[in-house]
């Protein structure tokens, strides 16, 4: 396989500053604390994505550490995968919050680029200590957070209340081969919690988001990635968490859909990357909860859903026909309670792999399935396995 390692930049950067946006968290190779590597003591784990490269490799992010989310002992890690799927390596890489700098690591997002690069993203955010009058023996013992009257996080003594985030990008040039990752880079504000797309025209798409605007964020690059334009889109429907994703449909027009508040999924459309159709409902159910939805080389749409308008229940694949405007096929994966957050990919041979969670404060599994679009349209059974969990 090669050597592993962390490549560093010959311009180091300012070790003076230490917010979220200035300098990036640690990043750790192979790590050897426990804390790492045994999964075994994980009090919180969830937020999965995953990636396959040209030559088969699978890749598999998610978020963990702490006593749940947000946690100033949050951390980002990654695992791989040479067989299909069915043996997982250790901890390859892992970004763990700073307690010392205050600022909080969360929600990788992977994504294998044009190139064939592996394109590691996450965010960070700054951590403010709590008010004394919120540090109660009561409190203390919280473990989901709560949300106080102005619409922050409290967990443990510390506040959560950065909801612009700052958004970072490690890369692996082969990730087939050498896995050596780039040196960090800040790209800008927002919070990306998806793949991005890349049009006919050959612009990327980024669906970063913040949670201070009331319009949907996103990030427009027309080099490749060096450069990049944040713009603003259609006003949002309620949402604590946009999570957008998008697809390129047969006339042309990008459709983004989101998440919301209403019990179901939000859309709006732009033919131009910067004028944007009003937001409405698409009418398909959703409790709120981070969707998966990308255009597959057969022309059809999957979708991969919560099928249930309240509870993070029914985790379920859709298959499109028509562009996505009708969903001609629908099949049940999983009746867990509480499972969330699925993502998906292509490898070569065609097949698609899925991971989501399960129960990331009780269960604490992350799942991982293959399958094709036959399986769906023939309702075949998809055997879901657990890569993670304690």
């Amino acid at each position: 396989m090669g050597g592993t390692g962390f490549r560093k930049s010959s311009k180091m950067r300012c070790d003076t500053m230490t917010n979220a946006e200035s300098k990036a968290c640690e990043v750790i190779m192979n790590p050897t604390n426990p804390i790492f590597k045994d999964v075994h003591t994980r009090k919180f784990q969830g937020c999965p994505t995953i990636a396959v490269t040209k030559r088969g490799r699978i890749f598999l992010g998610c978020y963990s550490g702490g006593t749940g989310e947000p946690d100033i002992d949050n951390f980002c890690l990654l695992i791989y995968s040479d067989d299909g799927g069915a043996t997982w390596s250790d901890t390859l890489l892992v970004i763990p919050s700073s307690r010392e700098r205050m600022v909080q690591t969360l929600d990788i997002q992977l994504w294998i680029d044009p190139e064939g690069r592996l394109q590691l993203f996450w965010a960070q955010n700054n951590v403010t200590v709590a008010e004394k009058e919120f540090c109660t023996e009561e409190n203390m013992k919280i473990r989901g957070g709560f949300a106080t009257e102005t619409g922050h996080f409290f967990r443990e003594g510390f506040y959560y209340d950065d909801k612009k985030h700052a958004w970072w990008n490690i890369v692996c040039d082969d990730p087939d081969s050498e896995l050596v990752f780039s040196e960090p880079r800040y790209l800008g504000y927002g919070f990306l919690r998806n793949k991005p797309i890349v049009t006919e025209s050959g612009e990327r798409l980024y669906l970063t988001y913040d949670q201070l605007n009331d319009r949907y964020g996103y990030h427009v690059s027309k080099d490749g990635g060096k450069t990049f334009e944040h713009r603003y889109g259609a006003k949002k429907i309620a949402t604590q968490c946009d999570e957008a994703m998008a697809y390129q449909m047969e006339d042309g027009k990008i459709r983004m859909l989101a998440r919301t508040c209403n019990g179901t999924i939000a859309e709006s459309s732009t033919y131009d990357l910067v004028n944007w159709s009003e937001t409405v409902s698409t009418g398909i159910p959703n409790p709120g909860a981070r969707f998966y939805i990308a255009k597959l080389p057969s022309g059809r749409v999957l979708l991969v859903n919560n099928d249930d308008s309240k509870s993070r229940i029914s985790m379920s694949l859709y298959l499109s026909e028509d562009d996505g405007l009708t969903w001609k096929y629908k099949m049940n994966i999983d009746d867990t309670v509480d499972t969330s957050y699925p993502d998906a990919d292509l490898t070569p041979d065609g097949k698609i792999v899925l991971t989501y969670d399960r129960s990331r404060w009780s269960l604490r599994e992350i799942a991982f399935c293959t399958f094709t679009e036959d399986d769906i349209i023939n309702n075949r059974e998809v055997k879901v396995n657990i890569v993670l969990k304690p």
